[in-house]
């Protein structure tokens, strides 16, 4: 009977961890995770002035932030830790829109060629910041 008992606790704490149970309150983002997001997410929050500007480093935010907001980035190895620092090989590519009111001229586009930068981020006050994101 005891027997039973360790396989029936041992079978229900594998359905916890395969299925998940409880809350995921304590569960949190890697450092990696995080650089990820900040990184790759930089096209979306670079339309909002004020988020842009809180992605970056005080004192290093880029002045051309429409060029950001045109361009999609990924991160395509592995983040490399030096203290509060990290660097990443990032890929940018994308493709820059001009509209005008005109429907006929809204869907013009340059291609703009793929590069490969490495960006540094840095951890202000717990989260991870770009500190230098060139675009090519």
């Amino acid at each position: 009977m005891k027997m039973k008992s360790i396989l029936g606790f041992a079978l229900a704490l594998c359905a916890c961890a395969i299925l998940g149970c409880g809350s995921s309150e304590g569960i949190k983002p890697t450092d990696e995770q995080n650089v990820f997001a900040s990184v790759e997410g930089l096209g979306d929050i670079a339309g909002d002035e004020a988020m842009f500007a809180d992605a970056f480093v005080p004192g290093s935010v880029p002045e051309n932030r429409r060029e950001y907001s045109e361009r999609g980035y990924q991160v395509t190895g592995e983040p490399t830790y030096a203290g509060d620092q990290v660097t990443v090989p990032v890929k940018i590519f994308g493709v820059m829109h001009a509209t005008s009111s005109s429907e006929s001229r809204a869907k013009r586009g340059n291609s703009v060629a793929e590069t490969q930068q490495t960006w540094t981020l840095e951890q202000v006050d717990g989260q991870w910041k770009l500190k230098d994101a060139p675009l090519g």
